[in-house]
């Protein structure tokens, strides 16, 4: 028996919906659902969006999501001041940079900045610059605090007394840096996406309170915004403002060819297909306008990738309140070697990784600080430990359906090009 969404969670969706959205199931919500739908918008990151989106939704929804700007808006003020001194001091050593996600995708992909939740600074300095850039901030008091993703260095953030207190929009929250030294690491996911080195030479100068600062191009920001959607998306996660808001840009310029013409210009087949894999799911997440705009690379990408596509466009959705790690088909679909896929595989069946969060604005140097945050952090740990052994034997079982059912489909689908073929010659 397939499970039901949840009343709150529903709801949500059916809010953010960019044709035809509706808030007539959150009238309906019970002050226990109003209570589940506030916590699973702040964990999505859509709670600030509410006012923009829902200028129709009951009080408690208005009133919520104020409370919550008016908290962020002191963080946001402390990031934009952040931000600024931190490119002064790139720009005084001559060391150039591209600023990536936050302020740079307004008003292109979300209308105003303060609505689109931020709780770090990313900039991307290529290659060895990026430590370079490490240097500077060591010298302006920042320190890591956690260890190193694949795509960017440590986090950096400056040493303070604040502790988690379970506010998401704390207006004293650390503000960290990532810098980056790539914008996907092929390393790490074992999917190629060519064309990226491009982004660096076409980066444009704007104008934030009187800082210029480079940022991608439109048609290189949202190749990478759906690059960091399925970066999430492959990995069991559902950033879902990041995703509404590159819906909404499909939205806006599905009637915008000329776009459309420099977007296939400026990224070869390979890194657009990437992208028409997340375009797919968002039009059909957020009833968006624009399918026309990517016909012929849809139709271009391999049977496998359709066919999940077709299956479980809905799945990372549904996840919310049905675990499945369908995701990881996509993964192994995108992957060519079979030992890259093999490898693949074991990582997501068995993640032996603790996902640590940064709880305390100072880094954890010895032994006991260490066990200390393992300790503060069991409940949450505990969870992930439920859901992976919860979703061990469906996943198992999962593979072999959808290898089994995948060769059939790329039979038939060979099977009906021979055929047209063979007519064509009669």
């Amino acid at each position: 028996m397939k499970s039901k969404p949840p009343a709150h969670i529903l709801a949500a969706l059916e809010a953010l919906q960019l044709q035809s959205p509706s808030t007539a199931r959150l009238e309906l919500l019970s002050p226990l659902d109003q209570q589940r739908f506030f916590e699973w918008c702040d964990s999505r990151q859509i709670s600030l969006l509410l006012p923009y989106i829902c200028s129709s939704a009951p009080d408690w929804v208005i009133e919520g999501a104020i409370s919550r700007a008016s908290r962020y808006d002191t963080r946001f003020e402390r990031i934009k001041r952040k931000l600024y001194e931190i490119a002064d001091a790139f720009d005084r050593a001559r060391l150039p940079f591209v600023m990536l996600k936050g302020l740079s995708h307004s008003p292109a992909l979300t209308p105003h900045a303060a609505l689109r939740a931020q709780g770090d600074i990313d900039l991307w300095l290529p290659g060895d610059s990026a430590y370079k850039g490490w240097n500077i901030l060591a010298g302006l008091g920042y320190v890591p605090v956690v260890k190193s993703e694949s795509r960017h260095l440590p986090p950096l953030t400056r040493i303070s007394n604040w502790k988690w207190r379970g506010d998401l929009f704390d207006p004293d929250m650390p503000i960290s840096v990532e810098l980056h030294h790539e914008l996907w690491s092929e390393a790490a996911e074992h999917i190629p996406a060519p064309g990226l080195e491009q982004f660096w030479h076409r980066a444009e100068l704007r104008d934030f309170d009187g800082h210029v600062i480079k940022v991608l191009c439109d048609q290189d920001l949202i190749a990478f915004a759906a690059l960091h959607l399925l970066l999430h998306l492959l990995h069991g996660e559902l950033p879902l403002q990041r995703a509404w808001e590159l819906a909404r840009f499909l939205d806006t310029h599905a009637d915008d060819g000329a776009f459309w013409h420099s977007w296939r210009n400026f990224h070869p087949l390979a890194l657009r297909q990437l992208q028409v894999c997340m375009f797919h799911l968002l039009i059909r997440w957020f009833n968006t306008k624009g399918w026309n705009n990517f016909h012929n690379e849809l139709q271009a990408l391999p049977p496998m990738i359709r066919n999940w596509l077709r299956t479980y466009s809905f799945a990372p959705i549904e996840r919310e309140w049905k675990a499945n790690k369908s995701e990881l088909w996509l993964h192994l679909s995108l992957i060519c070697e079979w030992r890259k896929q093999l490898s693949v595989f074991l990582r997501r069946l068995l993640p032996l990784a603790l996902p640590l969060f940064t709880d305390q604005a100072r880094p954890a140097t010895s032994k006991a600080s260490r066990i200390a945050a393992v300790i503060r952090q069991l409940p949450m740990l505990f969870s992930r430990l439920l859901r992976h052994t919860r979703t061990f034997l469906p996943t198992l079982l999962g593979g072999v359906r959808w290898t089994v059912t995948q060769r059939s489909a790329i039979r038939c689908e060979r099977n009906a090009m021979d055929r047209a073929i063979s007519d064509s010659l009669r």
